[in-house]
């Protein structure tokens, strides 16, 4: 069997791939701490033992010297056979951050520099073969005055990424391939994904060929989805590999699920579940606006709870100088009163409160959490909402907008107030592919419940066994998403281990003919 190291491996798709296609994972690095759990754990469920089959690097790969990589490997099972060429091939993917067309494209980013790290790796390990594989905007991102690999010089100036590649791989005596986006959906993905990769091999040995998409099915979310409820049964071929696994462990079996892991599902409030409810399979923000313009919709009696919402929401402005002014005349009014956020979510909790019985235990605690957010006793908070609850919504009356809903007179501003600023989110069509998972859950509605999709759920879309299990934290808010890696960003980051697989496959051909 072939040898691989698996750098910038994250939880795990392109190594499933790669075991996939016949290879040995001999050594394998990422630098979080959540990633590296999910990943020693599933090499550990496949039967790769650390230190005796396969080694984990903790670390980022500024700190990876060929040196540390060769301790390791030759202290293997296999023992000390892996030297300077020896090493069959290297898989990665930078993270792709400072390429993505939906972030900032610094040509500075530091992040840039981590594919100098892999060029560099490469260079002193001198593997038979290269991958690397990233989004699609890294086709037209410049780097600033990027150090080679080769020497101690710059190329000085801005010039693209793919032309910097091309010359350190052919100063390192290696021929890199036209570079080829690859999209996941043409190699039995249910998600439209497009990767570039950039396949490399030294020039004494056999070419090789990016993989063709040739007799692989279409798989649609609805096909991706099946045995995994109890509430609708179905299933397909795909959904059934899923289940019973496609990744052998070290005996070439491979491992069914003993249970559904990873199905924790999100919990969303009754405004919340009723504004999903609105979108239809397939249908974005925007396609779910024209049609309730062409259509109208009776929202105070399909959805009280969201219809008032967004009439406080439409009467925001006016109802905020009421709000403001009544706190400064109970003496409890401060600075940050004043922020659009606070007052958004307190305006929210006042929609709550209009349509709760006084007595309800569901009103009570809503009055408890305006409290804290009015730093108040809950006594002047009732005697606050008491003395306001009729002077709000004197902008638009709630028969007016139900009456503008009705016949579909909906504006920008109504459209935000029931669906929110959020124009990218869409309900997936059961009967079509799904499009690019992200690292959060929120841009995708269920296709049958109202709802964001699980880990697993992701999971299906990029391929992943049921068997593999994603460890950590299931998700993150704030400044930690730039510091962890929870199981969401697991999934969303990963390569496809189904498009893994058909890129190691073609080079395990070239190894074998070699």
């Amino acid at each position: 069997m072939p040898f691989a190291i698996d750098l910038f491996s994250g939880a795990g798709g392109f190594s499933e791939g790669i075991l996939q296609a016949g290879f040995n994972i001999i050594f394998s690095s990422d630098k979080s701490p959540m990633v590296e759990e999910t990943y020693v754990n599933r090499h550990r469920q496949l039967g790769l033992i650390e230190g005796i089959d396969t080694h984990f690097e903790l670390a980022d790969i500024k700190e990876l010297t060929s040196e540390l990589i060769f301790e390791k490997i030759n202290s293997l099972q296999y023992g000390a056979i892996f030297e300077i060429g020896s090493v069959d091939a290297i898989f990665g993917g930078p993270p792709c951050q400072g390429f993505s067309r939906l972030g900032k494209r610094d040509a500075s980013d530091p992040r840039n520099m981590l594919f100098h790290e892999y060029l560099r790796i490469i260079r002193d390990i001198r593997p038979r073969y290269v991958v690397m594989e990233n989004v699609t905007g890294i086709l037209d991102m410049l780097m600033l005055d990027f150090p080679s690999v080769l020497n101690d010089e710059l190329y000085h100036g801005q010039r693209l990424v793919k032309d910097i590649l091309h010359d350190e791989f052919d100063g390192l005596g290696y021929t890199l391939l036209d570079v080829k986006v690859l999209n996941a959906v043409e190699f039995g993905v249910p998600q439209q994904r497009n990767r570039v990769v950039f396949l490399a091999y030294r020039n004494d040995v056999t070419p090789i060929e990016y993989p063709e998409p040739e007799n692989y099915p279409t798989v649609t979310v609805a096909d991706a989805l099946g045995n995994l409820y109890n509430e609708i049964r179905f299933e397909s071929d795909y959904s059934i590999e899923r289940m019973n696994g496609v990744t052998p462990n070290v005996n070439g079996n491979f491992i069914p699920r003993d249970e559904i892991t990873n199905m924790e599902e999100s919990r969303h409030d009754t405004i919340v579940s009723q504004r999903f409810a609105l979108y239809r399979p397939g249908e974005n923000t925007r396609a779910v606006i024209n049609r309730l313009k062409t259509e109208g919709i009776n929202l105070r009696d399909n959805a009280p709870e969201l219809f008032n919402e967004s009439l406080f929401q439409v009467n925001s402005e006016a109802n905020s100088a009421i709000v403001i002014e009544k706190l400064i005349e109970l003496g409890i009014c401060q600075n940050k009163f004043s922020e659009s956020r606070w007052m958004h979510f307190t305006n929210r909790q006042l929609s709550q409160l209009a349509t709760l019985d006084t007595n309800s235990n569901e009103f009570t605690s809503i009055i408890k959490s305006l409290s804290n957010r009015l730093d108040t006793t809950t006594e002047k908070t009732l005697d606050f909402w008491n003395s306001i609850r009729d002077s709000l919504n004197q902008y638009l009356s709630a028969e007016t907008f139900h009456a503008m809903l009705m016949e579909g007179k909906i504006t920008d501003k109504v459209g935000e107030a029931i669906l929110t600023k959020k124009s990218i989110r869409a309900r997936l069509n059961p009967e079509s592919v799904s499009p690019t998972m992200v690292t959060l859950p929120d841009d995708f509605i269920h296709p049958y419940f109202n709802r964001v999709l699980t880990v697993r759920e992701m999971a299906r879309m990029q391929s992943f066994d049921d068997s593999f299990e994603f460890l950590g934290k299931r998700t993150t808010g704030g400044n930690k998403r730039s510091q962890e890696t929870p199981q969401f960003t697991q999934v969303g980051n990963a390569v496809p281990p189904l498009l893994a697989k058909a890129i190691a496959e073609q080079v395990a051909i070239a190894i074998n003919q070699n």
